[in-house]
């Protein structure tokens, strides 16, 4: 039986890649597995082909038997390259064989018939039919070791192909001698180049998605729908048959191809940044042009005539998109961009390769290389297009930096800025609050000692003035004391119902005096804040319904919510807050109406104190208000321990 040649592994010397040993000897294995055995020369286990009794079919009528040498190339002999053919070939054996035996073509149309002996072992497709479109690929044709006997054996090969017409070296011999060699052409020749293009439009479909999320990147949206196209053109290399009916399957091949290059072109101007405006447009008319003349032409069954004018203007456009990129590489020099000369300069070549290979140029026996080397080029192009988004996001991110350097040396100022404001008006207020107090002392006593009406009345506009003056200086040094560390909370257990105590003596006559009606329902609760702001929440609540209430009361009520909190609930019947104005009442010095004319407005400080207050403490304040029925405002407080035992009567105050 003839093996193939067995490979003795030799020690390498040491070297700098000695940790990369595993990695070197499996990319040697796998390349030496790439590499088709040595077939030894017994003709009882492989024989080899290398001529074969030729009759072409048709264009012309059936000619005469005539002895060719294989690999055949119609095209080296001068015939089309289409049509039909029958090739006869020989097979002599000295003994009966065994087992499976098969036939290995590397290059056969997919449209044929194979007799051995008169025996049909393969059809596929109808060599007689002039539908589909047939192409070249590796064939293995495995039958019974049955038909063949001893002596001359007949094998008759009938096939049908559009273009590069011709077949190579036929083998034959048992099928497991046969199969490791036809499983590496085929994995060159089909699954590599399938494999390759199913994973260049992944990542094509990947760019694409990138482009719709930033449309000013027309470099990265052309190379989408380029290698999209691109892949959609290779893929059909490979395939047995388009499901396209002829020649729709060469139309859609064709502008596929047409589309590409003019998207090259305009893919390579958006990359180089150049406008070129007559250049684009030129190129987008070829694009719209170009397909619309194949359909018409493959309606016509004249896609051929039409291929070898446009092939050429093809092959000028993909150099002059060469010629734009070593501008900008000669304008710019860089790595990412002599990669992506050297990645089109290949795909260029490889093209002006296939072109040959397609008129028959070159021997049957050769491959093309577009599938192979476009997914190559294609990265190349993809990774100068993560160049880009990598510096680009470099750039940003340089920029967030700085932008973040910037924002916090501003924040610091602003933050000292206002530490100086606090303790300006901490100070001031301080300092004035004495002299104003003075000021209300004298004016009591002058108030008493006169007896004239009218210096009276003056009087007590005066007085009134000072306190508000008084309030004003007072709600300054709450604010900022809240603004400050001086009004770092003091949590702990804090009594409801004395904080409602203590409301009740401080707003009694301010509410009687208004005519209004204050009540505190009593409670047992405690809950976990600070004394002493809380305090101050409530104070300016009940003082700010007091202010803008004019008929009905107030209402401040604790009840629990859940398990582990409360509410705590300020009611009143004022004149309400609108929907659009209720964040703007908690801004210092915002008064939306004066709800007591000719009397002396608030300070706007109240609420603004609430909402500091509650920040500082954690706990969240919620507003409801309608216009004309009046506003409820929501503290949420944890409740601390239980209740502190039932309290009779409720408190109100009239």
């Amino acid at each position: 039986m003839n093996l193939p040649a067995s490979r003795v592994h030799l020690p390498c010397p040491a070297s700098p890649w000695r940790n990369w040993a595993p990695c070197r000897w499996w990319v040697g294995l796998w390349l030496a597995w790439l590499v088709p055995p040595v077939l030894a020369a017994d003709a009882a286990s492989v024989v080899r082909f290398d001529q074969a009794d030729y009759r072409q079919l048709q264009p012309a009528a059936p000619a005469e038997w005539q002895t060719v040498a294989l690999p055949d190339t119609w095209g080296a002999r001068g015939l089309p390259l289409a049509g039909r053919a029958h090739y006869r070939l020989t097979l002599p054996l000295q003994q009966a064989p065994q087992g499976v035996w098969a036939l290995r073509i590397d290059r056969l149309s997919n449209v044929h018939s194979i007799q051995v002996n008169g025996v049909l072992v393969q059809q596929r497709g109808d060599v007689l039919s002039a539908r589909g479109v047939p192409r070249v690929l590796s064939t293995l044709v495995e039958f019974p070791a049955a038909l063949l006997r001893v002596g001359d054996n007949q094998i008759d090969v009938q096939w049908r192909l559009a273009a590069r017409a011709g077949m190579s070296v036929v083998l034959a011999g048992p099928s497991d001698l046969l199969l490791p060699g036809y499983e590496r052409a085929r994995l060159l020749d089909q699954t590599l180049p399938q494999v390759m293009n199913v994973a260049g439009g992944a990542l094509a479909a990947f760019l694409l998605l990138v482009w719709l999320q930033r449309r000013k990147e027309e470099a990265i949206g052309l190379f989408g729908v380029l290698w999209l196209l691109l892949s959609l053109r290779n893929y059909s290399y490979h395939v047995d048959a388009t499901p396209l009916p002829s020649p729709w399957g060469d139309v859609l091949f064709f502008g596929a191809q047409c589309v590409s290059v003019v998207l090259l072109g305009l893919f390579v101007i958006a990359l180089s940044g150049d406008t070129l405006p007559r250049l684009r447009r030129l190129l987008r008319g070829l694009g719209l042009v170009l397909p619309v003349l194949g359909a018409l032409f493959g309606a016509n069954g004249q896609l051929p005539l039409l291929r070898q004018w446009m092939y050429p203007l093809l092959s000028l456009l993909s150099l002059l998109a060469l010629g734009l990129l070593l501008r900008s590489l000669w304008r710019r020099p860089g790595p990412a961009l002599a990669a992506l000369v050297a990645g089109l300069a290949a795909v260029v070549a490889a093209g002006v390769h296939d072109d040959l290979f397609l008129h028959a140029r070159l021997p049957i026996t050769g491959m093309y290389w577009i599938p192979l080397v476009v997914p190559l080029g294609c990265v190349s192009f993809a990774l100068v297009l993560i160049h880009r988004l990598v510096r680009a996001l470099a750039v940003s991110e340089d920029l967030a930096l700085r932008l973040e350097a910037r924002v916090a040396e501003r924040t610091l100022a602003l933050q000292e800025a206002d530490a100086a404001k606090t303790r300006f008006l901490a100070a001031a207020s301080h300092d004035l609050r004495q002299p104003v107090a003075a000021i209300g002392l004298l004016v009591g006593l002058a108030r008493d000692r006169v007896a004239d009406a009218g210096q009276a009345g003056l009087l007590d506009r005066i007085q009134g003035a000072v306190r508000a003056l008084e309030g004003l200086l007072r709600g300054l040094l709450d604010l900022s004391r809240l603004d400050s560390a001086a009004g770092a909370p003091l949590r702990q257990a804090v009594p409801l119902q004395a904080l409602f105590d203590g409301l009740a003596l401080h707003h009694q006559a301010d509410a009687q005096a208004r005519g209004l009606r204050l009540l505190l329902r009593p409670t047992t609760l405690q809950v976990d804040s600070d004394p002493v702001l809380l305090d101050q929440v409530l104070r300016n609540l009940v003082g700010n319904a007091l202010r803008h209430t004019r008929r009905g009361g107030v209402l401040v009520a604790a009840r629990r919510h859940g398990a582990h909190s409360v509410r705590l609930q300020v009611w009143d019947t004022g004149i309400g807050i609108p929907a659009d104005q209720q964040q703007r009442v908690f801004e210092p010095f915002v008064q939306l109406h004066d709800p007591w004319p000719g009397r002396h407005p608030g300070q706007g400080l109240g609420l603004a104190i609430v909402r500091r207050a509650v920040d500082l403490l954690g706990h969240p304040l919620v507003l409801r208000s309608v216009p004309g029925q009046g506003s409820c405002f929501s503290i949420g407080l944890p409740l601390a321990g239980g209740d502190l035992g039932a309290r009779p009567g409720p408190v109100a105050h009239p």
